[in-house]
């Protein structure tokens, strides 16, 4: 795993990486839970917003299918 070493730094603010954020799926505003375990910090997450891509087929067949939509008003 690897080790990122950051200050603490005013009121006690730890800055989390972009690149762990990523890996952890975490955006601003994400709610964390925090603990100590074995005299070690340990962060969870709570709200971590789930992303998911779509594929080009998927968004090309719900485009088709006519019924998901709403139709035009003239």
């Amino acid at each position: 795993m690897e080790t990122v070493r950051e200050r603490i730094g005013n009121k006690g603010m730890i800055q989390i990486p972009r690149e762990i954020m990523q890996k952890l799926r975490l955006s601003e505003g994400d709610e964390i839970a925090l603990r100590i375990e074995a005299s070690k910090l340990v962060i969870d997450p709570v709200t971590a917003r789930k992303r998911m891509r779509l594929s080009t087929e998927i968004v090309d067949e719900l485009v088709e299918r006519e019924e998901f939509f709403e139709p035009e008003l003239t």
